[in-house]
């Protein structure tokens, strides 16, 4: 049965004001249409010749691998920026002083690390002197010295100085004399007795610290040195000839031995040290008696 409402669908139909999907009606011998979704195309068979821009599917593009991207092509801009011509000439400048800087350190310290090997190895240097007159430390029974500190050799000069204290011409009672000096510089906190060597009466001559280690008798001379103190003292005391002729035989071997240079100079101890009575008038009077002997500023010398 074709009611008012019918009418109205059909004009709106007609006039495209909708579609119907479905009709509802009362009439049982109407049945209602279904509606119909659109249909998929399918693609059962596809043949591409010669593209490259062919796409199958849905396309996905991961936005984390996109941001990677730009960070990197960053990351290269930036680089291209640092090694332009100004600041690459700039860079190697800074990496060429830095690899010299470095390389004077560690030139440096290996030189410091080998002299410091050298100086450990080193021993108290034997001249080798043979003679009775000649007595070692052992001879003398010297304590040990609490440190040691070796010469630059060869050295240039020899002063002459005196103990200033009693006089010997044996050789037992110049060891007590030398163990007396020693017992006074240790107690002066000089860490041995001062001189290299020294001499007594009748020619005697005592290894001191030894040829190759720094003595202390001259301050700025001790680096630059060899020092000999003659036991006594000398403004009243008077040496004897085979003191002097004992220390020419000394120093001769100091100088075979590259101890001493060859025309190295020997001063009295007031001439380097003016104002000062080592080694007394006496021995002062007969320093022409030691090779190498430079009679120079002795008007500084006192007499007492």
């Amino acid at each position: 049965m074709w009611t008012e409402n019918d009418d109205k669908i059909e004009e709106r139909v007609r006039n495209g004001l909708g579609a119907v999907n479905s009709v509802a009606v009362n009439d049982d011998r109407i049945a209602p249409v279904p509606s119909t979704a659109a249909a998929t195309p399918s693609i059962s068979n596809l043949n591409v010749n010669n593209s490259k821009k062919v796409h199958i599917g849905p396309k996905f593009v991961s936005v984390t691998q996109n941001v990677q991207n730009q960070e990197v092509v960053k990351g290269r801009f930036l680089g291209l920026e640092l090694v332009s011509p100004n600041n690459a000439r700039t860079l190697r400048c800074s990496v060429a002083v830095f690899v010299c800087w470095a390389f004077l350190v560690a030139s440096g310290l290996a030189i410091y690390l080998l002299y410091m090997t050298l100086l450990k190895h080193q021993t108290r240097l034997d001249i080798g002197l043979t003679e009775s007159w000649f007595l070692r430390r052992e001879d003398w029974q010297a304590l040990p010295s609490y440190s040691e500190e070796f010469l630059v050799l060869p050295v240039s000069s020899v002063i002459i100085g005196h103990s200033a204290s009693k006089y010997c011409n044996q050789k037992f009672a110049c060891v007590e004399e030398m163990l007396s000096i020693q017992q006074d510089h240790l107690r002066r906190g000089w860490l041995d007795i001062g001189p290299n060597f020294l001499v007594g009466g009748n020619g005697l001559v005592f290894e001191g610290r030894g040829a190759n280690i720094l003595g202390v008798m001259v301050s700025f001379w001790n680096r630059r040195s060899i020092t000999i103190m003659f036991i006594g003292n000398y403004v009243n005391d008077v040496p004897d000839d085979a003191q002097f002729l004992h220390v020419n035989i000394l120093l001769k071997r100091l100088a075979e031995l590259g101890v001493l240079t060859p025309n190295f100079i020997v001063y009295a101890q007031c001439q380097v040290q003016p104002l000062t009575v080592p080694p007394g008038r006496h021995l002062l009077r007969s320093m022409d008696k030691i090779i190498h002997w430079k009679p120079l500023n002795i008007t500084g010398c006192l007499s007492r």
